[in-house]
């Protein structure tokens, strides 16, 4: 069994990762960071975990072996699809909606996030969605927006 060393660089910090036959087997910081995040030690659990999402999954409806439209939306199960066949039906989605709707009929929103702004899904989401001709964006959160509606009652204004 042959170990490996090598670093990974997060938005947490810097971490040694040891892996051996590809399989990541402890991470662990690197001797200058002297207040490292514990974030770290979680990597070799996130790639390995059985709740990890390893590929895309799609309706089985949608699926290219059992396509056809049904009123099953939520009872149905997923299966796992290629790369090639979920972005294959994502544009054929796209494309049927821009033309039947227009690009209004696209919301370009949800709060998925992660920590930086290169990682950020909205702002990836809201740049590819922009080079398709657009989209309808949301402002403002749940929590902003429910309280610039009721503070006027709260007030008396």
């Amino acid at each position: 069994m042959k170990k490996q060393h090598n670093y990974t660089v997060m938005h947490w910090g810097t971490w040694q990762v040891e892996s051996r036959e590809g399989e990541i087997v402890a991470v662990k910081p690197v001797p200058w960071d002297k207040n490292p995040s514990r974030i770290g030690q979680s990597l070799p659990d996130a790639v390995t975990s059985q709740t990890r999402i390893r590929r895309p999954a799609v309706r089985a409806r949608l699926s290219p072996a059992r396509a056809g439209v049904t009123r099953r939306r939520g009872k149905e199960p997923f299966v796992e699809v290629s790369w090639e066949v979920a972005l294959d039906l994502l544009a054929r989605e796209l494309r049927s909606v821009k033309a039947r709707c227009g690009n209004e009929a696209i919301y370009g929103g949800s709060y998925v996030a992660s920590a930086g702004r290169f990682h950020h899904a909205q702002s990836q989401l809201h740049r590819f969605l922009k080079g398709f001709g657009g989209y309808t964006a949301s402002t403002n959160t749940y929590s902003s927006r429910r309280g610039e509606r009721i503070l006027p009652h709260i007030l008396g204004r």
